[in-house]
């Protein structure tokens, strides 16, 4: 609930502010963040009610690893050209 907030703020910073690298980074991130959580609360749920074993949690938190990886390599070398940054 709160990533989705946090959010919704960026994005509104964004369309009244116009775009800098840290609000693209700050929104990208997010959505990271909230696939991320929404994913890993429908497992864990399937896992309390029985229908999965704890192992589907574990094996979606470690294969999600690299999207952050990748989105920290975009913001670290595509910004700063797309930004016109030195």
């Amino acid at each position: 609930m709160v990533d989705a907030v946090a959010l919704a703020a960026v994005a509104a910073r964004i369309s009244e502010l116009g775009f800098t690298p840290n609000r693209v980074a700050a929104l990208g991130d997010n959505l990271i963040l909230l696939i991320n959580l929404a994913g890993s609360a429908w497992l864990y749920a399937l896992f309390l009610r029985g229908g999965r074993a704890f192992g589907g949690l574990e094996n979606w938190q470690i294969a999600y690893l690299p999207v952050y990886s990748v989105w920290a390599a975009l913001v670290a070398i595509v910004f700063p050209p797309l930004f016109n940054y030195a």
